[in-house]
């Protein structure tokens, strides 16, 4: 058991080194020895983890959206229908939570890597999510074109990643509350219902 402990926390402590290194330089200049130096590990112990810088990017990636996908699962549980959702918006409070827990990541991955790598696959995630989601609960997928189905979902993967990106970048302007109410308005108003 101590060994699993010792694993997980150096595997954390490399990830964390490359959070900090990457809030001082563009990810593209970060070397794997830049990591290893900041995490206090060799060169071995990085490789043991990770196959390379992007290897260890890619775990961060996955990770994330695994406990996204996890939150999301245990919400959509106790959902019934659409209506649930606008009855109580704030049935999202788990999973803006998690995202809240991950802030640090999410804003490395949206916002400093200097490429749109995460950016392209949180989308696709969300715009997946979206459409089961309308399927599933909506009560009338049939009835709404394929099409229309597709552009709701992908207005409002790019409204959520918009409101996430703006949260982990300015973690002390905005608060989860603040994007609770905001997405709450357009749940139960729509984009416009702020005006």
């Amino acid at each position: 058991m101590k060994q699993i402990n010792r694993t997980t926390q150096t595997k954390a402590n490399i990830v964390q080194a490359f959070v900090i290194i990457v809030k001082q330089k563009p990810a593209l200049q970060i070397k794997v020895s830049d990591i290893t130096r900041q995490a206090n590990v060799d060169r071995g112990t990085f490789y043991r983890y990770f196959e390379s810088k992007d290897a260890l990017i890619e775990d961060c990636e996955e990770e994330l959206l695994n406990k996204i996908y996890l939150s999301r699962q245990n919400i959509l549980q106790s959902l019934k229908s659409v209506q649930d959702f606008k009855e109580n918006p704030g049935i999202i409070s788990p999973l803006l939570a998690t995202i809240a827990d991950n802030l640090e990541m999410m804003d490395v991955l949206l916002n400093r890597l200097g490429n749109n790598h995460f950016l392209i696959k949180f989308r696709e995630f969300l715009l997946d999510e979206g459409m089961i989601t309308i399927d599933q609960y909506s009560g009338r997928a049939e009835k709404i074109p394929l099409k229309q189905r597709e552009l709701f979902s992908t207005a409002t993967s790019s409204a959520i990643i918009g409101l996430i990106s703006l949260w982990s970048s300015k973690p002390d302007e905005f608060t989860q509350q603040d994007i609770e109410n905001v997405i709450r308005i357009i749940a139960t108003k729509g984009f416009f219902g702020i005006v």
